[in-house]
This record gives C-alpha cells, sequence and structure tokens, in this order.
C-alpha cells in the first residue's frame, strides 16, 4: 500500500546474507564493494556489530580480490568491450521488440500498414535478428576469454592472494559462529538460515546437500556449490 512503510529485514537474515557475500568473494566471485558494504551497514545498529567490525577488518583484502582482474594484461580492455556489448544487445532487442510489436498491436498495425513485415521492413526485421544473436554471441566468447585469463592469473598468484581469502575465511568462521549461537539460543530450526556456498570448510556449519552446478545447463562447472545450515 502506498505510504506503508517497508518492514525491516531481522538481523540474523542481513547476517545470513553478508555471510554468503564473503564466501562469494573468497572464491573470486567480484562484487561492488559499495554495496556489500550497504549489506553489512545494519548490522552496525545490531546485536551482530561485531560482524559490521569484521567486515570493516577485511575490507581491504576484499578489495584487493575484486580489484585484481585491472592488473591482468589485458583483461581490463576486454571488460570494456563487454559492457559496450552488452548495451549495444539491449538495444538491439529493444528494435526488435519494437518490430514485433509493429506488427501486433492493431492500432500500430494499421497505421503503418499490414505489409509492413514485407521488403525493406522485413530486411530490417532480419538484420536485427541477426544483430542480437551475433552479439549474444560475442558476449558469451569474450566472457569465456575472460575467465580463462582470471583462472590462469588466479593459478598463478595463489599464494600471493592467499592471505586475502584467508581473511574472508576467518571473517565468515566468526560471523558462522554468532548466527550459530543465534539459531541455539533462540530455538529456530536451523533450515531457516540455509545458505548455498562455495566452501565447506568453515566452523559451525553442516552440510546438507552438495552439487556442482552447470553452465547452460549441460556443462558441469569445476566447482561444488554447497547447502549448509549453521550448527552450533
Amino acid at each position: 500500500m502506498f505510504g506503508r512503510k517497508q518492514r525491516e529485514e531481522d538481523p540474523e537474515t542481513t547476517l545470513a546474507r553478508c555471510i554468503v557475500l564473503l564466501d562469494d568473494l573468497r572464491a573470486y566471485r567480484r562484487k561492488d564493494i559499495e554495496q556489500v558494504e550497504e549489506q553489512f551497514a545494519p548490522l552496525k545498529k545490531s546485536r551482530f556489530k561485531d560482524s559490521y567490525d569484521f567486515w570493516a577488518k577485511a575490507r581491504p583484502s576484499a578489495e584487493k580480490i575484486v580489484e585484481m582482474p585491472l592488473k591482468i594484461p589485458g583483461v581490463p580492455k576486454l571488460i570494456k568491450t563487454l559492457g559496450w556489448l552488452k548495451v549495444a544487445n539491449r538495444i538491439f532487442l529493444i528494435f526488435l521488440i519494437l518490430f514485433f510489436a509493429f506488427q501486433i498491436v492493431p492500432v500500430w498495425r494499421r497505421s503503418l500498414g499490414h505489409e509492413f513485415l514485407t521488403g525493406t521492413g522485413l530486411a530490417f526485421l532480419i538484420v536485427f535478428v541477426l544483430l542480437v544473436v551475433i552479439s549474444l554471441n560475442f558476449i558469451t566468447f569474450l566472457d569465456y576469454r575472460i575467465r580463462k585469463k582470471i583462472i590462469a592469473y588466479e593459478a598463478s598468484t595463489i599464494d600471493e592472494y592467499a592471505p586475502a581469502r584467508d581473511k574472508m575465511k576467518e571473517s565468515v568462521n566468526k560471523m558462522m559462529k554468532s548466527l550459530a549461537r543465534e539459531v541455539s539460543r533462540s530455538k529456530v530450526d536451523p533450515n531457516y538460515y540455509g545458505l548455498v556456498l562455495y566452501f565447506d570448510d568453515y566452523d559451525n556449519i553442516e552440510v546438507v546437500d552438495k552439487w556442482r552446478p552447470k553452465s547452460m545447463g549441460l556443462f558441469k562447472k569445476s566447482y561444488n556449490h554447497y547447502q549448509v545450515v549453521p550448527k552450533p
């Protein structure tokens, strides 16, 4: 209803979401650091203030992880090109949708004529279909190139970034302990705070499921997902 104040999220749920964010960073899933800060901010005024303090100490390590791709030769240019391709693809899709709308919406169809999608109109439609398909394939190709370069760089600098990743793990362990303690205190079903993580080596967790995600629903990726619940 208009004017109704949005219900605030409970601190436990915020804490659980922030745990997932740090686990993502540990797995080199790049995040906007300022957005991560916004996610942690509500914890400053909750009984989990210490978890915000953990993040404040871990933030420099998180920034190091996030900025890593910019140090890889050729990757910044590829990322910029990928960004422009995604913008262009959206524009092509908008025009493609408009062409279909001109043919479907009765008012537009009468204004443009029933034979709009013939001749020049049909040629434009084919061009935009091809542009969408080609741009999507280029986006997939560039994304693959970027990922391959990052994976190779990660492998060659694993020792350099190990301390940053260890800092993420340390913070998650402390925050998970707080969440498990809260679950024990409140007698809430641990499954209510079920989390999907990239790692299963944290304290105070119980792994209830494990699977390997697939790319495009077909090809298994090189890492696992773990569904875990807090364990006191």
